[in-house]
């Protein structure tokens, strides 16, 4: 299992699903990554128009009651250990860490993920930042 495209492909899929729920186009609907204590734990929020619309648990990401296949367990480490990193580079406190998940209307077959440091946008990462330990 290729875990960095079946991730890609679980965010595509909640920002459809998302999208279709509130009405609005899915290049209004953004996931939020943010860091939930010391230790980098992630946590996710869902946003539409860049405004925190509710907290969000990984299984709801998934639309599922029970995640059986046991995918956060996978992901949450490797999530974990990217914003440990930017923590570390960037000289930040762990609750200014946020990572935005988002889709570009003239490309809707990848998602795209952003770093800001609290409010302040930092720079665009590459999924290699957080799955780049599988490929080494």
């Amino acid at each position: 299992m290729d875990i960095e495209k079946q991730t890609k492909k679980v965010m595509l899929t909640a920002i459809q699903n998302y999208s279709k729920k509130y009405d609005v186009h899915e290049s209004d609907v953004q996931l939020m990554i943010k860091s939930g204590d010391d230790n980098c734990t992630p946590f996710y929020q869902l946003l539409i128009n860049n405004k925190v619309k509710k907290d969000l648990t990984f299984n709801e990401i998934l639309n599922v009651k029970i995640d059986f296949l046991g995918r956060e367990t996978i992901v949450a480490p490797f999530i974990g250990s990217g914003l440990r990193r930017l923590r570390r580079e960037h000289g930040c406190k762990s609750e200014e860490l946020n990572i935005l998940i988002y889709k570009k209307s003239s490309d809707a077959n990848n998602p795209y993920l952003y770093f800001f440091k609290g409010n302040e946008a930092i720079k665009p990462l590459g999924f290699d930042f957080i799955f780049g330990e599988l490929n080494k």
